[in-house]
């Protein structure tokens, strides 16, 4: 029985998958073939499976349990499914290992869809559609999304602020904290998380771009994956990851179009009472905690993980947020810092 593998020999855990593979689904299958797709930020790797006897192609998620815990992919699958958004189907788990076959949703992107666009706005706008159902749905079933799922805590944010602090500037820029002021820091971290904090709260992906929402071409709709760290937090969250994505530009009309058309759903609903230039200014603090975030991470893949493929998007980010930041009297601690980066290349 000749199943080829495209990974190294060497490649332990692939290996285990296989008997797995042979084992359970693909049983009876006389041959079939396994390739690598994607790996993501995480420690998470993904294969396509195809073979003669199946009707499309399947993948692979291979999960670390050490690492990276299925758990809570399968309990978010579940919510994600019960509020109707569009999720792999999962068609048999391995859970001692880590493994999973899921559907495979194809390989467009929404950043690829977008790119060959020439109406993104109406894309973008499905795509916010997806974040009024969950919306709608999760107010239906509240309680239980509640009961499930953890919260967005002030702490976590924090945590996520300080990924910056200690991996970009510390590690990356080599700066000792007497540089950096950590009582500026702080401060501003406070202003920050007390914005988000004060927000309507929903369930949210947390991951929502365009790299984890895929455009599958025979249902003419969007596939969203990679919800496993979802939390109840935020409502401007989602749209910030959206809207404020790292790897694609929105021009301004296109983002006003899109924030506008999220506030009226919201105001309509009731779920939002201030008037838009107060939602614009929770989004717009949103979106520079999130992007500090992102900063941080990245660094963080490079110096800790040795994935320096994310670094390309660094300056793109700080010049995002500084031209957030700048709007903000209050935010000037940041808007100096991103100043003096910007002007330094060496940064």
């Amino acid at each position: 029985m000749t199943k080829p593998l495209t990974e190294s020999k060497n490649d332990i855990r692939l290996s285990q998958a296989k008997k797995w593979i042979d084992s359970c689904i693909l049983k009876d299958c006389q041959t079939y073939h396994i390739a690598p797709i994607s790996s993501d930020a995480s420690f998470r790797r993904y294969f396509r499976i195809t073979a003669s006897s199946l009707d499309r192609p399947l993948i692979l998620m291979d999960s670390p349990p050490e690492k990276e815990p299925i758990q809570k992919f399968l309990s978010r699958a579940a919510i994600f499914s019960e509020l109707k958004i569009t999720i792999p189907t999962i068609y048999a788990q391995n859970l001692p290992n880590g493994f999973l076959i899921i559907e495979d949703f194809g390989d467009t992107t929404l950043l690829k869809e977008i790119a060959k666009s020439k109406k993104p706005v109406e894309l973008l706008f499905s795509t916010i559609d997806i974040l009024l159902q969950i919306e709608s749905e999760y107010q239906k079933k509240k309680k239980i999304c509640d009961r499930i799922i953890e919260s967005f805590s002030e702490e976590e944010l924090l945590d996520e602020l300080n990924l910056f602090r200690d991996w970009y500037v510390g590690t990356h820029l080599n700066q000792s904290y007497k540089s950096f002021s950590n009582k500026d820091f702080k401060n501003f971290c406070y202003l920050l998380t007390s914005s988000i904090l004060r927000e309507p709260k929903i369930l949210i992906h947390r991951d929502f771009h365009s790299k984890n929402l895929m455009y599958i071409q025979e249902l003419k709709k969007i596939g969203v994956i990679d919800f496993q760290d979802a939390v109840i937090g935020p409502l401007t969250y989602d749209l910030v990851s959206l809207l404020k994505d790292a790897y694609v530009n929105y021009d301004e009309d296109t983002e006003h179009a899109c924030l506008s058309y999220f506030y009226r759903k919201m105001t309509e609903r009731g779920i939002l009472k201030k008037d838009f230039e107060s939602f614009k200014k929770s989004y717009d603090y949103t979106a520079i905690q999130r992007n500090i975030k992102i900063i941080g991470i990245f660094c963080r893949l490079k110096y800790r993980d040795k994935k320096d493929n994310y670094m390309t998007f660094i300056t793109k980010l700080i010049h995002r947020t500084h031209s957030i930041s700048k709007k903000y009297t209050e935010l000037s601690f940041i808007t100096n810092f991103f100043r003096g980066i910007l002007n330094n290349p060496l940064n």
